[in-house]
């Protein structure tokens, strides 16, 4: 008995651990856009009629930045509308980098390979995509998602990186609001 309760604490330990993991990184999200959400809260506000009905915005500037992606997580969702997101960019994805590590660790866990089927890998550049769709079959490329060139390391709190981190932002957002739900993983 003693063996069967310290096996439910670890257990019950873990799952917290999991969800404070999943729910920080979300709340991180939430709080960092929550300037650009209300912008677009109040376009879509100021635009509906005066009986106080919202009407929907006229065209979507996302669905031309993320084209093919309606179809992409589709594809790739599990039952439940959940898609897991990682991205790379060229250096992260030569042979024998974190890619193939990321990928190989699904493959060698224990009962965890039947999850790459829900994974998408998020190419930053044109040499990330390339290389992933060598390795894996759910590849997307930010293609016009910035206008930032990404193929080289660029500094923290720069323009280009902060414009970066704005642009994977906004990929998760079209994600949620396509209706589904995801799991960001970083190496």
């Amino acid at each position: 008995m003693g063996l069967l309760g310290f096996a439910s604490k670890e257990v019950s330990s873990h799952g917290v651990s999991f969800l404070l993991g999943a729910a920080l990184p979300t709340a991180l999200l939430i709080f960092l856009a929550s300037d650009r959400l209300g912008d677009g809260l109040s376009t879509t506000i100021s635009s509906s009629q005066g009986n106080g009905a919202v009407l929907p915005a006229a065209a979507d500037p996302n669905e031309a930045i993320f084209k093919d992606l309606p179809e992409l997580l589709r594809k790739v969702a599990m039952e439940d509308r959940t898609v897991i997101i990682t991205s790379v960019n060229e250096a992260w994805s030569q042979p024998g980098s974190l890619l193939d590590l990321y990928l190989d660790s699904f493959k060698n866990g224990e009962d965890i390979a039947h999850l790459l089927d829900h994974l998408i890998v998020v190419a930053l550049d044109a040499g990330g995509f390339e290389r992933c769709k060598v390795v894996h079959p759910h590849c997307y490329y930010l293609l016009n998602a910035t206008s930032t060139d990404i193929s080289s390391a660029n500094s923290y709190m720069t323009p280009a990186y902060l414009e970066l981190v704005w642009t994977k932002l906004t990929f998760q957002q079209q994600v949620l609001e396509l209706g589904y739900n995801f799991l960001f993983t970083a190496r």
